[in-house]
C-alpha cells in the first residue's frame, strides 16, 4: 500500500523552487531526514525531519556557514547535498557551498563541507572538507558531493565530489575522495581516482569489511569541441576500491561500456551484511548515442557484484515498460538496501505521460512519475514496477528543467517493512511563477498501518469502518440464529473472514 503524497517543504514564497531531495533513515530511531536545495530565494540547502514515518515534517538545523551561504547557485547539477547515517545513528551531510557571488554555473570558489549531527539533524556542527582556492578554477570548482560511512566505524567517513571545470580547463576533471577518521573533525587531502582522461561525479560506498568502493563516468581531456565532450569517444563507467581506508585506490576498471553522451551519476550501494554491491544509473543501451540518426531512450540499469567488486554481473534493465506503444525515458535512479538485504530501487519515469515523448535522451518535457521495484535475491530478479507518486509531475514547469537543471536521483530509504520516497514536484505550480516543492510518500510492504491514514486515504478508512461495522452486526445476527437452530454441544458456529487491500 502506498500512502498519499505529503508536502515536505512549507515555503510560502510564490517563486520558491525546492529541488533535488535526498532521503536517509536513522537506523536507531527510525526518524527520516530529507536534505534539499532551494534554488530560488536564499539559495541554501535545507534539512527536514519526520518522526512519524513521513506523515509530517518539520525543519531541522541550519546547514550553511556565514562564509559560504550559497548552496544552490542557479543552473546547477544536483545533488547539492547528500545525507547518510552511521550504524549508530550519527547523521552526516556532505554539501558544496560558496560565497554570495553571482549565480553562474562555474562560479568559484566553491568549497566542500561535512555537517555532523547526533540528533537526526536538529542541530549540526560543520567542518570544511576542502577549502577551495580563489585563483584556480581547476581546483576551485567543487560540486556534486556524495558521502558514505563505514558501517563498522561511525567516525570513518568518505566524501566524494567532482573537481574542476570543462570550459577553458587547464587540468582534467577529477573524481576525488577525502577521508576523515575522527567523525569529520579533520580531513586528509583529496585523492584523485582517475587516469589521464579524468572523471565525472564519483559515487561512493563502504562495505561491512571497511573496503571503500567508488564508480564514475570517464571524461575526456583535453575535451572535444562540445564542452560536455559528447562528440568524443565513448565514456565507460569505471570502478575503483580502497582497502586502506581511502589512502590509495586501485586503478580504474571498466565495468560498463557507457555512452558517448554520458548522463548524470548513478548511485553505488553496498550491503553491509554481505559482499554484494549494487550500481544503478540511467543510460541508453547503445554506446554510440550522440549521432544524428540515434533514436533510443534512456533505461534504468543495474549491475551487481556479489564478491566485493571482483566480478560484476550482466547489467539488468529494471523498467518493465519495454514494448510500450510510445517510447518513454527513465531517469535518476536511487538504491536503498533494507536491513534484511532487500534491494529497493526508485526512479523518475515517463511512461504515463500524455504529452509527446521528449527527444531521445532528454527529460525536459512531458510528465513523470516515481516508479519502484525490488529484489530479494541480490539482484537476480526484480518484482514488477509499482507507481509511487499519486499525481504525474509536469516537467515543463519548475527548475527540474527549463535551463535550470536542478535535479538528481529520487530520494529513497528502507526498513524491512517500509520504503520511503522523496521527489521534486510541480503540482502547486503555475506557468507564470513556476514554484516547485518536495513531496514524500511511503510504500508499506506488510499491509496498512497507521501511517496510511493520510488525508488522501481517510475517506477509504471511514468507508472500511462502516463496512466492518455492518459485517460485524451481520455476523452477530448469524451467530444468534445459529445458536437457536443448533444443539448445545459446544461446537462453534464459526465464521472465517479474510480481507486483502491492494492499491
Amino acid at each position: 500500500m502506498v500512502t498519499a503524497a505529503v508536502q515536505v517543504t512549507d515555503n510560502p514564497a510564490p517563486v520558491r523552487a525546492h529541488s533535488s531531495p535526498r532521503l536517509a533513515r536513522n537506523p536507531k530511531s527510525g526518524e527520516l531526514v530529507i536534505v534539499e536545495a532551494n534554488v530560488r530565494g536564499e539559495l541554501s540547502c535545507k534539512i527536514h525531519i519526520s518522526v512519524d514515518d513521513g506523515r509530517s515534517w518539520f525543519p531541522g538545523g541550519d546547514l550553511m556557514t556565514q562564509a559560504d551561504p550559497v548552496c544552490a547557485p542557479g543552473a546547477e547539477y544536483g545533488p547539492l547535498a547528500s545525507p547518510a547515517f552511521s550504524s549508530d545513528g550519527v547523521l552526516y551531510i556532505a554539501y558544496a557551498a560558496g560565497p554570495a557571488l553571482g549565480q553562474g554555473r562555474d562560479n568559484t570558489p566553491r568549497s566542500l563541507y561535512l555537517a555532523r549531527s547526533t540528533d537526526s539533524g536538529r542541530t549540526v556542527t560543520t567542518t570544511t572538507v576542502f577549502d577551495a582556492p580563489d585563483d584556480n578554477p581547476d581546483r576551485g570548482l567543487n560540486k556534486g558531493p556524495t558521502v558514505a560511512v563505514d558501517p563498522s566505524n561511525s567516525d570513518r567517513v568518505y566524501v566524494g565530489w567532482r573537481q574542476g571545470v570543462f570550459r577553458n580547463a587547464e587540468e582534467k576533471l577529477k573524481s576525488v575522495i577525502a577521508t576523515t577518521s575522527d567523525g569529520g573533525r579533520s580531513f586528509g587531502a583529496p585523492v584523485d581516482l582517475t587516469d589521464d582522461r579524468g572523471g565525472d561525479y564519483p559515487v561512493v560506498t563502504v562495505d561491512g569489511q571497511g573496503v571503500v568502493h567508488a564508480a564514475y563516468w570517464t571524461r575526456e581531456f583535453p575535451p572535444g569541441d562540445n564542452p560536455n565532450g559528447q562528440d568524443g569517444p565513448v565514456r565507460p563507467i569505471q570502478y575503483v576500491r580502497s582497502t586502506d581506508q581511502g589512502k590509495t585506490f586501485s586503478p580504474g576498471r571498466d565495468i560498463d561500456p557507457g555512452n558517448q553522451e554520458a548522463p548524470r551519476p548513478g548511485v553505488l550501494v553496498a550491503d553491509p551484511n554481505s559482499q554484494a554491491i549494487y550500481l544503478a544509473w540511467h543510460a541508453n543501451e547503445e554506446p554510440m548515442n550522440s549521432g544524428e540518426d540515434f533514436n533510443g531512450d534512456f533505461e534504468i540499469f543495474l549491475r551487481a557484484s556479489l564478491d566485493g567488486g571482483e566480478n560484476w554481473e550482466e547489467r539488468t534493465v529494471l523498467n518493465d515498460d519495454k514494448g510500450a506503444v510510445a517510447p518513454a525515458g527513465q531517469f535518476h535512479p536511487n538504491v536503498s538496501i533494507a536491513p534484511n538485504g532487500r534491494v529497493d530501487v526508485a526512479w523518475y519515469d515517463g511512461r504515463l505521460s500524455p504529452a509527446p515523448p521528449p527527444p531521445p535522451g532528454e527529460d525536459e518535457t512531458g510528465f513523470q512519475d516515481v516508479y519502484y521495484t525490488s529484489s530479494t535475491d541480490q539482484g537476480a530478479t526484480f518484482r514488477p514496477n509499482i507507481r509511487i507518486s499519486d499525481r504525474s509531475i509536469d516537467r515543463s514547469i519548475g527548475v527540474y528543467s527549463n535551463n535550470v537543471d536542478s535535479k538528481t536521483n529520487v530520494g529513497i530509504a528502507s526498513s524491512n517493512d517500509e520504503v520511503h520516497f522523496a521527489w521534486q514536484d510541480s503540482r502547486n505550480a503555475d506557468r507564470e511563477l513556476q514554484p516547485e516543492d518536495v513531496y514524500a510518500a511511503t510504500l508499506m510492504l506488510n499491509g496498512a498501518t497507521e501511517a496510511s491514514m493520510s488525508s488522501g486515504n481517510a475517506r477509504w478508512a471511514v468507508l472500511g469502518a462502516v463496512l466492518l461495522l455492518g459485517l460485524g452486526l451481520g455476523t452477530a445476527a448469524a451467530w444468534l440464529l445459529s445458536k437457536r437452530s443448533r444443539g448445545r454441544d459446544g461446537r462453534p458456529a464459526g465464521v472465517t473472514r479474510s480481507a486483502n487491500a491492494e492499491i
